[in-house]
């Protein structure tokens, strides 16, 4: 198992995989703007995508966002998107793919990884504890939906 930074040349293998994992959130296949979105992420170096390969076949995907703490007085990192869909051994991929998003916080000085997941997500939520991260008691979440036409809010409620 290899595990790399996305660059562009990588769009090709992961516009597809991300299609299929933005499509069991319930959104529709829209291959043309995710590429345009995730080429306007690398292009900017607005988040970092972690690719996992067994060979040369892609196994899966985790997109970091850039964040910051302000009573850490440091960098935290968001993981957003999350997908493992193939490949031998789906929870060794998802191990690495966490390990290095967990590299890539202590290279750039980050204090933690913050990450939400719906509640019925219980395989997901087990690779998070048994990877070492803890659920927060203290702190509810808030969102403020701005589009309410736009199918991805509608699905935070």
């Amino acid at each position: 198992m290899n595990i790399k930074t996305c660059e562009i040349k990588d769009l090709d293998q992961l516009v597809p995989a991300f299609d299929s994992y933005r499509q069991r959130y319930k959104q529709p296949s829209e291959p043309q703007k995710i590429e345009q979105f995730l080429r306007q992420m690398l292009d900017q170096e607005t988040s970092v995508i972690l690719l996992s390969y067994e060979g040369d076949e892609l196994t899966g995907f985790a997109q970091l966002y850039p964040s910051y703490s302000s009573i850490g007085l440091a960098p935290i990192w968001t993981l957003n998107d999350f997908y493992v869909f193939g490949g031998t051994g789906r929870k060794q991929t998802a191990e690495a793919l966490l390990n290095a998003a967990k590299d890539l916080c202590e290279e750039t000085n980050a204090i933690r990884i913050e990450v939400t997941t719906r509640k019925e997500n219980h395989r997901l939520h087990k690779i998070y504890r048994e990877f070492g991260f803890e659920k927060d008691f203290k702190y509810d979440y808030y969102f403020l939906r701005i589009d309410e036409q736009d199918i991805a809010s509608k699905m935070l409620k």
